[in-house]
């Protein structure tokens, strides 16, 4: 027996595992039912924090990813899901227009309840509350219509905290936002921005959208989704 495989039956003899190929966990995902953002991604990532970010200037799609996220887990999947609505912007009659099925869905209205908590101050209560307690596949926070100086002054120890949690429940917590800002406590960071829309008269039919994976569970560095994909508008 040569030096070097003698060396190597002695380790595997002190530590048998010593030399076994580490496989990565295959991580489970609830797919968003967009074709170009599945194939590249496979999905909203389980048991992690994803940022789904996009302008309020201008239809940056964020919204009908996120309720296309919506109707893949609530009727493709039967999930029991949860919406933290920190700007009280949900339209439920549009949802479902869509394919979100909202006997499934839980709707928290922030700043609706008699506590005196700022709306955004209540949304991460609320989400804190709701991933501790399971029972729910997927959690949606829309920070969206909140200023955005606010949600900068969210300490990183709450995105930390949150981002741990979840790392023990099969729940993918999912927020909306204007800009990115749990930096590293993300697994999956997507940006969204507006690209050409599509016009049949004076008929807005569809919305060209560009994703950029900004950071995701594999560690991959940030690119482009490739070509903008095009969402159809809701009223065509």
């Amino acid at each position: 027996m040569s030096s070097a495989a003698l060396l190597r039956a002695q380790f595997e003899a002190r530590i048998p595992s010593a030399f076994a190929a580490y496989r990565r966990p295959q991580r489970h995902c609830i797919p968003i039912g967009i074709a170009p953002l599945d194939e590249l991604l496979g999905g909203a990532p389980v048991s992690a924090l994803s940022e789904i970010c996009g302008p309020q200037a201008a239809s940056s799609g964020k919204t009908s990813v996120c309720m296309s996220l919506l109707a893949q887990a609530t009727t493709k999947r039967a999930l029991g899901c949860a919406l933290v609505d920190a700007g009280d912007s949900f339209d439920p009659l549009s949802a479902e227009a869509v394919g979100v099925t909202l006997s499934r869905l839980l709707w928290v209205r922030c700043g609706k309840t008699r506590q005196k908590l700022p709306p955004l101050e209540q949304a991460f209560k609320v989400t804190d509350i709701l991933v501790q307690n399971g029972g729910f596949g997927l959690v949606v926070v829309d920070l969206s219509a909140i200023p955005e100086r606010a949600v900068r002054r969210v300490p990183l120890t709450s995105w930390f905290r949150l981002s741990r949690i979840v790392e023990k429940q099969r729940t993918a917590l999912v927020f909306v936002e204007l800009r990115a800002h749990a930096t590293s406590c993300a697994g999956l960071v997507l940006n969204l921005k507006p690209g050409p829309a599509v016009w049949q008269g004076n008929l807005l039919t569809h919305l060209s959208v560009e994703a950029e994976i900004g950071r995701r569970f594999d560690k991959k560095p940030a690119h482009s989704a490739g070509p903008a994909f095009s969402l159809q508008s809701q009223w065509a």
